[in-house]
């Protein structure tokens, strides 16, 4: 897929409100392509990390297994990452002054 940074924009950004690791959920477009779900983890004193959408499932021996649901060519994976971060940092930064 052929894409350039201006054809890829986050639609929604969700926080949650936890102390945990994972701080929000984004949906992004790609083009004509929508992808629900990226999640965005970051680990005190790290900077986060873009990880795609997953699903998960127990396995036969009763332990939680997870799979990516979609793998990006890296080229593109880190044109969605930077977007994503940007519009993390950017409201994360509006929300922390407006405390």
């Amino acid at each position: 897929m052929e894409c350039s940074p201006d054809k890829i924009q986050v639609i929604d950004l969700r926080f949650l409100s936890s102390n945990r690791p994972l701080k929000a959920f984004a949906d992004i477009q790609v083009g004509d392509w929508i992808v629900r779900e990226w999640r965005i983890i970051k680990v005190n004193g790290k900077r986060p990390l873009i990880a795609p959408p997953q699903t998960s499932w127990k396995g036969t021996d009763g332990q939680i297994q997870y799979k990516t649901i979609i793998t990006l060519p890296d080229e593109l994976k880190a044109m969605v990452d930077l977007t994503i971060l940007k519009r993390f940092m950017g409201e994360l930064e509006n929300r922390e002054g407006g405390k």
